[in-house]
């Protein structure tokens, strides 16, 4: 018999018994040669829509669930758009092995987030957003089960499509540290959104863009201030040109390369326990909060994480009751601050050289001045 004949015939009979978990294949004395070329298959690509729009002004789930199930270049063999947890989504994948017999090829997670904290996403149903602190408790607390290598191994790539939190490389160590530590964690350090590219909305036509993003702050409790907000931004760019009137007079755009804003709400919450009621402190007036707030470094060190000033901060606080292991309570201090945030939006378009309107930029896929990725020591290195 041919040769080549002979080897293909192996592979097939090697990648038939991996699939079906058999034990035989042993005595295959050209492993080396089979396993190079069963790692070369294609293997499953997934999407996971993490949330709902809550806007019509930010329809973010809803394009990049057409866009990851139309897009000929980007969608993938599999959209779930029902989970909005990390351990869901792990559950799933455990449940359900990709289709090629391989570990899984892409996964992308798409969650509102900010650059500064956190995911709009939790790590368990109802439970904590996605940090990188919410992430090592749990899997601390065994909240988090890992996949195992025959669904998530070194060639699995989970691509994080979130709000510039590619700034964040600690979210992106925790995230591999909860999909095995094998994984490599992908996200962008620009701004991510999806756009129409047609008048009449046709999901087939919405595309991925990249963006340049400028910020400025200002209270949740106030109605915004044009500008005051324009002499924050000029604060802050003080050598940028960009017309900051046009963009915050803009929340929808007629087109993907107008310049346009968006605004959100970055939330910390911070929580003290007491093992006796007469123990809680007093927060019943302004003074006595701000000097509850003066008095707690590590809430202050909290809210600096988010580079936001503390002024553009709302503080409330709520007492809790907790029942104990025993029949005895525990009285708890919750601290919520919520500090609203406006994101100017420049989508970076290129060079039209197809009769394509609009056409998104696409940089190289290991472009580390777009990206970040996780570390390989990341599941060492994550503090404990």
């Amino acid at each position: 018999m041919n040769r080549s004949v002979l080897l293909i015939l192996l592979i097939a009979t090697v990648s038939l018994f991996s699939c079906k978990g058999r034990g035989d294949t042993a005595v295959i004395s050209v492993a080396d040669t089979v396993e190079t070329v069963v790692d070369t298959l294609s293997r499953t690509s997934i999407t996971f829509i993490l949330g709902e729009d809550n806007s019509a002004y930010n329809q973010y789930y809803t394009l990049a669930n057409h866009y990851y199930r139309l897009n000929p270049d980007d969608r993938t063999e599999v959209v779930v758009d029902n989970l909005t947890s990390l351990s869901q989504v792990l559950d799933y994948l455990r449940e359900h092995p990709a289709d090629s017999c391989r570990p899984y090829g892409l996964i992308n997670l798409v969650s509102h987030g900010n650059e500064f904290i956190d995911l709009q996403a939790t790590v368990t149903p109802r439970g904590a957003r996605i940090s990188p602190q919410s992430l090592r408790e749990a899997l601390d607390e065994q909240k988090l089960l890992p996949p195992d290598s025959t669904i998530v191994d070194s060639l699995t790539q989970v691509y994080l499509h979130g709000c510039a939190v590619g700034q964040n490389q600690a979210l992106l160590d925790g995230l591999a540290e909860a999909f095995g530590g094998r994984a490599t964690v992908k996200a962008s350090k620009l701004f991510e959104y999806y756009a129409y590219l047609s008048r009449n909305q046709n999901p087939s036509s919405v595309r991925h863009y990249f963006a340049r993003t400028w910020y400025a702050f200002y209270h949740p409790d106030s109605v915004f201030d044009e500008a005051a907000l324009i002499r924050q931004l000029r604060r802050s760019y003080p050598h940028d040109t960009t017309h900051w009137r046009e963009g915050l007079r803009r929340r929808l755009q007629d087109n993907p390369s107008q310049l346009y804003h968006y605004s959100f709400i970055v939330p910390c919450s911070y929580s003290e326990i007491y093992g006796a009621k007469s123990d809680l402190p007093n927060v019943n007036s302004r003074s006595r909060r701000e000097q509850w707030i003066a008095e707690h470094p590590d809430f202050r060190s909290l809210l600096s994480l988010t580079h936001i000033p503390q002024q553009y901060f709302q503080t409330k606080f709520y007492r809790q009751t907790f029942q104990s292991d025993g029949d005895s309570l525990l009285y708890g201090l919750r601290v919520k601050a919520r500090a609203g945030v406006i994101c100017l939006i420049q989508p970076l378009i290129a060079s039209d050289t197809t009769g394509v309107p609009y056409p998104s930029y696409r940089p190289a896929e290991d472009d580390s001045t777009i990206f970040a990725f996780s570390t390989p020591q990341a599941i060492c290195t994550t503090s404990r």
